[in-house]
């Protein structure tokens, strides 16, 4: 009868693929996006800052805001409840471009994750 030797996982594929996993979830610089907005489009980031505006539009589902992380400001989508300014907020989303002309991307926000 053949035996079967099981090998077992090494500790370190285990925490390669736990840093792996994490990436999305450590805070993106805003300017970062800002600079390299090909890179990010529609990919899920995590940012964190601080909360300056905030827009509900009447008859509208979604709100926005806007956050600043010292690095610059982005807009953020969201359909849950809105932040209060000034507060500091983290905000895990989909990085999408309402407008692309000539590379120019126009309209840079984060559709937050519901």
């Amino acid at each position: 009868m053949a035996s079967r030797h099981k090998r077992p996982i090494s500790g370190t594929a285990v925490l390669l693929f736990l840093l792996l996993s994490a990436c999305s979830l450590l805070p993106v610089k805003i300017a970062d996006i800002k600079a390299h907005p090909d890179r990010f489009e529609n990919r899920t980031v995590t940012v964190r800052g601080k909360v300056t505006s905030v827009t509900k539009m009447p008859f509208m589902t979604e709100g926005f805001f806007t956050l600043d992380d010292g690095s610059g400001e982005i807009t953020v989508t969201t359909s849950g409840a809105l932040p209060a300014e000034g507060q500091e907020r983290t905000v895990t989303g989909k990085v999408q471009t309402a407008l692309k002309i000539l590379d120019k991307h126009v309209g840079l926000v984060i559709r937050e994750n519901p």
